[in-house]
Formats: structure tokens, sequence, C-alpha cells
């Protein structure tokens, strides 16, 4: 398993106030995690979106990006890639933190 997803893994798991154990057994691969975290998208989507929103706000998802993708994508396109786009900016916050983490 890589550190950088399974690091990944961790920061969704804190933003999106999920159970430790909710994405574990989803961290062989990036795809893996993008798959079972659209799954948990789609749901809030669909039940709790002040929740989601709060999720993209504590990620730092760009909101113009998170706009584009609600009013383009296909509706059952939305929950995929709208999880990548949130563990793109994840692993871009793990790789800029590993580059300044002696500084």
């Amino acid at each position: 398993m890589s550190t950088s997803i399974s690091s990944c893994s961790a920061l969704i798991t804190k933003h999106f106030q999920l159970p430790e154990e909710e994405l574990a057994a989803y961290q062989s691969s990036q795809q893996e995690l993008e798959e079972a975290l659209a799954s948990i998208i789609n749901n809030l989507l669909n039940q709790d979106m002040t929740r989601l929103m709060n999720a993209f706000y504590k990620i730092d998802l760009d909101e113009v990006r998170f706009k584009d993708i609600l009013t383009t994508a296909a509706p059952d396109q939305i929950a995929i890639t709208l999880a990548r786009e949130v563990v793109k900016r994840e692993m871009q916050k793990i790789k800029t933190r590993e580059k300044y983490k002696d500084f």
C-alpha cells in the first residue's frame, strides 16, 4: 500500500467525518480509493449536501471547478469526477507537506 494513498485516505476520512475504518479496505490503489469515495459522495449529494459542502470547504476544493462538475458532468459521472478532484487535491497537499516538512 502506498504511503501517499494511506495519507490521502486519512485526510479524506477526517474531512468527510467518516468512521476510521470506512476507507481502510480501499487503499490498495488510487482508483479503488476514488471509487469508494465516489459512493460516499453520491450518498451525500442525495442526503446531506451541507456535510458535503463542509468537507469540500475543508479540503479547499476549487468552488468554480465544483460548480463546473455539477453542471457539465453526466449525472452518473458527477460523484466519481468529484472523488477524483478530492483525491487529486489531497495528494497535492501531501506532496507540498513532504516538500516543506524540514523547513
